[in-house]
């Protein structure tokens, strides 16, 4: 099969693997072998730069043998800010759901979600989130201690 891709389309499927590619292997803590397999797509479609005109978004370096985006992709993607936006907004979330379940749970008397009632832990921790969430829009992390 063959596909054709104008330099725009070229430029945004970078973008798109270039996002992929920062989640896959984020915090790593063990041998991720099963993402080999993107990360061979990434380097292949990244091959490809100078043929599309986008050399100057991609380098190849010699002593590592592979492709990376250039400073000025990384200054000129939109990715980064997508990235950065999902990594706050995934924080938030998190932060939100942790404490939520851990104040149900001691509301609720538990230790585990399991030694509950799901209705009474879904009640529990939907409230204990809209505390967390109200606190957090109006004071973010000032009054965390």
């Amino acid at each position: 099969m063959k596909i054709n891709f104008t330099k725009s389309e070229y430029r945004t499927l970078l973008d798109v693997i270039y996002m992929a590619d920062w989640i896959l292997p984020t915090h790593d803590t063990e041998d991720r072998s099963g993402t080999k397999e993107y990360s061979d797509l990434f380097q292949k479609l990244m091959s490809y730069a100078k043929n599309m005109g986008c050399e100057d978004l991609v380098g190849f370096d010699e002593q590592q043998k592979d492709y990376a985006a250039s400073f000025i992709f990384e200054e000129e993607s939109p990715a980064l800010d997508y990235i950065d936006e999902f990594e706050n907004d995934s924080f938030w979330a998190e932060l939100i759901s942790r404490l939520a379940q851990r104040d149900a749970l001691i509301e609720l008397k538990a230790n585990n979600p399991q030694d509950v009632e799901s209705e009474d832990l879904f009640t529990e921790t939907s409230k204990a989130e809209e505390k967390w969430s109200k606190e957090f829009e109006a004071f973010g992390l000032s009054r965390i201690r």
